[in-house]
């Protein structure tokens, strides 16, 4: 029976294990690349531009997303992800000026496009409709694991070595992706192309849920982007801590959020989440200590740790299997374009005025953020 069918297939693991990797990689370059904009002497706005332009691009790799399965197997396309990731990460370390790095990045961006899309869909494929919300939890940890770990590793090699110490590491993990994409066997087979295939546009359906996550991409990019920076300024420590105790309380949360939401729909989970959000920027807005610092993770980990996988498995359940890739571009391409346009409207602030301001916005922003959802998910409870 189908409600006793396991989500621990050979693929679904291989898959969490190289999308644990492709996100370690991308949350050692979260806190680190700030730091290594600042030490190339770039302005906030170019650090906020020089982290968020690999969403840009992301973001147009996914309009194809649809596409591309005419033409290559997901497997293909996973590889091509993670090699461009490679590349970029080579690079990073042999150029200083902007306008390469930005080139690089947005390199670095298809590759991300890619590796977020396909990951996420060929693990969904390998899931039974009725533990869809289960089982994209279990498969969140994998990067949220990754996301622990990640900050307190680069943070000590990137400040007590050297950024081109960073930069191997992240080489070597990245190697190690394509070692476990190797030993996928893909299902399905690629499509024969037609006359009609298109470019994925704006689905009106996943619209509400588009929105939401862009707001939280939006919210998340000011945190990602410049905590370390703020925490350095306000002479506190352990920031690496603070994105260790983030993703350690989303991996705790990610099954029983899953369960959750299957069993009591996407409000009960959302509201105390939003409200963990406000928390943790009313703490950062006063920061002063490193317990703060590590409190204001607590809360931070737990929202996020709730919030996307929820609005993931919203939108993945309501799709069905003949949308998901498209379904998936949308939702994805619409939290990248939050934390990319974030990163650098925020950065623009702190060049305006200061980072104690900037993250005062992000909590207003919040707080309004709180209403809509209680607006739309309430409806759809």
């Amino acid at each position: 029976m189908a409600s006793k069918r396991s989500i621990w297939s050979k693929n679904f693991i291989l898959l969490m294990a190289g999308d644990a990797l492709l996100f370690m990689v991308y949350n050692m370059q979260v806190p680190v690349l700030p730091l290594y904009g600042k030490s190339l002497g770039m302005s906030a706005s170019q650090i906020g531009l020089f982290v968020g332009a690999i969403m840009f691009a992301a973001m147009v790799v996914r309009l194809f997303s649809d596409r591309l399965l005419h033409y290559f197997k997901k497997k293909t396309l996973l590889i091509a992800g993670v090699l461009l990731y490679l590349a970029a990460s080579v690079c990073y370390p042999l150029f200083t000026a902007f306008a390469p790095l930005i080139a690089f990045r947005l390199l670095n961006g298809i590759g991300h496009g890619l590796g977020t899309t396909y990951f996420a869909t060929a693990a969904a494929d390998e899931l039974p409709l009725n533990r869809m919300g289960e089982g994209i939890g279990y498969f969140g940890i994998s990067s949220m694991f990754s996301a622990s770990i990640a900050p307190l590793v680069a943070l000590p090699i990137a400040q007590k070595i050297s950024f081109n110490a960073f930069f191997l590491t992240c080489i070597l993990i990245l190697i190690l992706a394509m070692g476990m994409l190797a030993f996928i066997k893909p299902k399905v087979k690629p499509v024969v192309a037609t006359k009609k295939t298109r470019l994925a546009g704006i689905q009106k359906d996943f619209l509400p849920q588009s929105l939401l996550i862009f707001c939280l991409g939006l919210i998340q990019s000011g945190v990602l982007s410049y905590i370390a920076l703020f925490a350095e300024i306000r002479h506190v420590h352990g920031t690496a801590w603070f994105f260790f105790t983030a993703a350690i309380v989303g991996v705790a949360l990610r099954p029983i959020v899953g369960n959750l939401f299957d069993q009591r729909g996407p409000f009960f989970v959302l509201l105390p989440s939003v409200i963990g959000l406000i928390i943790s920027f009313i703490l950062i807005c006063t920061l002063h200590s490193q317990w703060q610092l590590i409190l204001a993770g607590v809360f931070f980990g737990a929202a996020d740790g709730a919030i996307f996988p929820t609005v993931q498995s919203w939108v993945l359940k309501a799709a069905g299997k003949e949308r998901r890739e498209s379904a998936t571009g949308q939702f994805l391409n619409c939290y990248d374009f939050g934390m990319g346009i974030g990163a650098y409207l925020l950065g623009k602030v702190i060049d305006i005025s200061n980072y104690a301001t900037m993250f005062q916005v992000i909590l207003y922003f919040t707080i309004a953020y709180l209403f809509f959802t209680l607006f739309y998910a309430r409806r759809k409870a």
